[in-house]
C-alpha cells in the first residue's frame, strides 16, 4: 500500500499501527480485519443472514438450534443433573442460536429451571443489539456497558425473564458457581492464527504482514 492509495477507515487504522510499531503477525492483522472496531468484518454486523455474506445453519431452519438444545440436556443429565447450568455460546451472531435453544429447552421444564444465566462472548456492539432484541430482553432491565453503546446485562422475558450477559473474551466469563455448558457453532474457524515458515536456515520464522 502506498500513502496515496484509498485503503479506507481499517486499511489506515492497520498501516498507521504497522508504521508505529513495525510488522505485526498474522493473528494479530486477522484480529484487526475482523474485530477492530474501526470498520472490522464482525464489528460492522451485516456479515450475518440472508441480506449479509453468508447464512449459518441457525439462520437456516429452527431444527438446529432445537437439537443442539436436546444435545444439551442430555449432557445435562450425563452430569447429574445439576440444579444451576449457565449457557455460554462463542460467537452468537445474530442470537439466533440462542433463542432457539431456550425455546426448545422449555420442553424439559427441569433442565430449563436449571439455567441461571445466557453468557454471549461477542465483540461488536451492533451484533451485541441484535441479540440483545432478538432474545426478547426488557431494555428497561438492560444494563449499558460504560466504553461502548451496547448492552453489558439483559433479562430475556421472553425466554422466562432469564438473565444475560455480554462479554469481551472467553476468560471474562462469570458463572457465578453455575455448571457452564458451552457452545461454539461456525467460530473457531475464524479465530486468529500466526504463520509459521521454516526458513533455509532449517529454523522456523514467523509470517509477518507489513506494509
Amino acid at each position: 500500500a502506498h500513502e496515496g492509495d484509498d485503503l479506507g477507515a481499517l486499511g489506515r487504522h492497520i498501516r498507521d499501527i504497522i508504521l508505529a510499531t513495525g510488522p505485526i503477525s498474522v493473528a494479530k492483522y486477522m484480529q484487526l480485519a475482523l474485530t477492530s472496531p474501526v470498520g472490522g468484518y464482525y464489528t460492522r454486523g451485516q456479515a450475518f443472514g440472508r441480506e449479509g455474506d453468508f447464512v449459518t445453519s441457525p439462520e437456516i431452519s429452527q431444527m438446529f438450534g432445537e437439537i443442539v438444545a436436546v444435545w444439551l440436556t442430555l449432557h445435562w443429565e450425563m452430569l447429574g443433573r445439576p440444579a444451576h447450568t449457565a449457557l455460554v455460546e462463542l460467537g452468537p451472531g445474530r442470537g439466533t442460536l440462542m433463542d432457539d435453544m431456550l425455546r426448545a429447552a422449555r420442553r424439559f421444564p427441569q433442565f430449563f429451571a436449571s439455567i441461571r444465566g445466557v453468557h454471549l462472548v461477542e465483540r461488536s456492539p451492533e451484533l451485541r443489539r441484535v441479540q440483545h432484541d432478538r432474545l426478547g430482553c426488557d431494555a428497561q432491565q438492560t444494563q449499558m456497558a460504560a466504553d461502548q453503546d451496547a448492552p453489558e446485562r439483559g433479562v430475556s422475558a421472553a425466554r422466562g425473564n432469564i438473565p444475560v450477559r455480554w462479554y469481551d473474551a472467553l476468560d471474562a466469563v462469570e458463572p457465578d458457581g453455575a455448571v457452564p455448558l458451552v457452545v461454539a457453532h461456525e467460530f473457531f474457524d475464524a479465530l486468529p492464527i500466526h504463520k509459521f515458515e521454516k526458513g533455509a536456515d532449517g529454523l522456523w520464522h514467523e509470517i509477518l504482514v507489513d506494509v
